[in-house]
């Protein structure tokens, strides 16, 4: 070696073919060719044999021909087989193979998987039964209201600038006040289904109750009106935004009128559910999710987290619902169907100052139970109302749906539901579309 290929080592030939070097390799200076051959062959741990006394001439034109004596003058020449690194390579290299998810492993995570997905599924399907079972209590209660039976001649006479509403049909305060106590009644049953609700205390019960009793006058109505010019009640009637009912028609509902929470239901809450097509699977999570509110003031510690569990467990029911239906929105329509409650605790808070003045000031009287419900304060008293508390104990007869009691009496001039669907002065009462089989309307057209 001259100080010409220690200056330069690709100015010496390859020490095994005599062909141009690229540099030193293995601890040889070689050509590309000989330095993949020697390395191919450790990798490969491949034995070769000679078949002319392995005695063949290897250059640059002939090092092909004799596998054997090329691999022997590598060695020869002092290519090292420990300088071999298992670098990954174009040709023939073995490749690191990758750490797999062993198949159980993953057959356990795919099965896990499956089993939440049906946990959140069966959340759903409760919450729809529990819907149903009160949909089909209402129902009969009202199933001698006159009923609009073809929904779809109604629409074509509004697409073509006619009416299509029945006669207007007034209703008493009475009538209303029944409406009012048979909604918080059922609202109750439904309440007795809903876990954890059933293994609190009498107290966390009254307060998730009182809690929930406005936002359930105010939502129940909302999902079921058919667009946003109407807020519908629950005996097949609705209330409009149209004049011609007077302060004496109307009784207790004069007490409401300046009141503006028909439009901001209809605009904060309606309109909103109509642009989204909101689907009855969404609505019962949203019910189940404003029931379930661990932040209530006066819950125990213990309530607080069952609550908060449970509440997140129908958070994911429907986000996965959502997500499942409407995939490429998914995560904007699980928002907006979120934001839905900050405008209903305003309206909530809203109806209750209304309820309260109309009291205060006598322009009304308030139904009792209608007043324990979401007037009454339970910390200001020694005990749970009386009403609410037989009501909640199943002491309270089937009768008290369908007639006034001794317990609960209705009052002769006013309606928790005048509070709810609000402005008097302009306010009538007049027929809704109902289903064909008498079901009462459970989401847009």
């Amino acid at each position: 070696m001259d100080i010409a290929s220690l200056v330069d080592p690709l100015a010496e030939p390859c020490a095994v073919c005599g062909d141009k070097s690229t540099g030193t390799h293995y601890g040889v200076v070689s050509c590309n060719g000989c330095k993949g051959f020697f390395r191919r062959t450790i990798l490969r741990n491949q034995k070769f044999t000679c078949r002319f006394n392995k005695k063949c001439v290897i250059d640059k034109n002939f090092r092909c021909a004799c596998r054997y004596c090329r691999f022997q003058k590598c060695v020869q020449v002092g290519m090292r087989r420990e300088a071999i690194q298992f670098e990954r390579d174009s040709i023939g290299s073995p490749k690191k193979p990758r750490p797999n998810t062993p198949p159980q492993n993953l057959l356990h995570a795919n099965n896990i998987a499956n089993e939440n997905s049906q946990v959140m599924k069966d959340v759903i399907d409760q919450l729809m039964d529990m819907e149903q079972r009160v949909n089909m209590e209402m129902c009969a209660r009202y199933k001698d209201s006159t009923l609009v039976q073809d929904v779809a001649a109604a629409t074509e006479a509004a697409s073509n600038g006619q009416s299509a509403d029945k006669e207007a049909n007034q209703r008493t305060s009475a009538e209303l006040n029944e409406i009012s106590r048979t909604t918080l009644l059922l609202m109750v049953d439904w309440a007795k289904n809903l876990a954890p609700f059933p293994d609190l205390s009498m107290d966390d019960k009254v307060i998730l109750l009182k809690n929930y009793a406005p936002q359930h006058l105010i939502l129940m109505p909302a999902f079921r009106s058919p667009d946003t010019t109407r807020v519908c009640l629950f005996n097949n009637t609705y209330m409009s935004g149209r004049d011609g009912a007077t302060p004496q028609d109307l009784g207790g509902f004069a007490a409401f009128k300046t009141s503006n929470i028909t439009p901001r239901v209809l605009d904060e809450i309606v309109w909103p559910m109509r642009q989204l097509n909101m689907r009855e699977q969404e609505f019962v999570c949203l019910k189940a999710l404003a029931f379930l509110h661990p932040e209530a003031k006066g819950l125990s510690a213990q309530t607080q987290t069952m609550i908060r569990d449970a509440r997140n467990r129908v958070l994911k029911a429907l986000y996965q619902f959502i997500l499942e239906n409407f995939p490429e929105e998914a995560p904007t329509r699980y928002g907006n169907i979120l934001l839905l409650a900050p405008a209903l605790k305003a309206l909530t808070q809203l109806l209750i100052e209304n309820m309260t003045l109309t009291k205060f000031f006598g322009l009304a009287e308030v139904d009792s139970l209608l007043s324990e419900f979401i007037l009454d304060d339970i910390n200001d008293h020694n005990s749970t109302p009386a009403n609410l508390q037989a009501t909640l104990e199943g002491l309270l007869p089937p009768s008290v749906l369908s007639s006034s009691s001794s317990t609960v009496a209705p009052s002769s001039s006013s309606s928790a539901m005048a509070a709810v669907i609000g402005e008097a002065s302009s306010s009538g009462i007049q027929q809704y579309n109902v289903q064909p089989n008498g079901m009462p309307y459970l989401g847009p057209h």
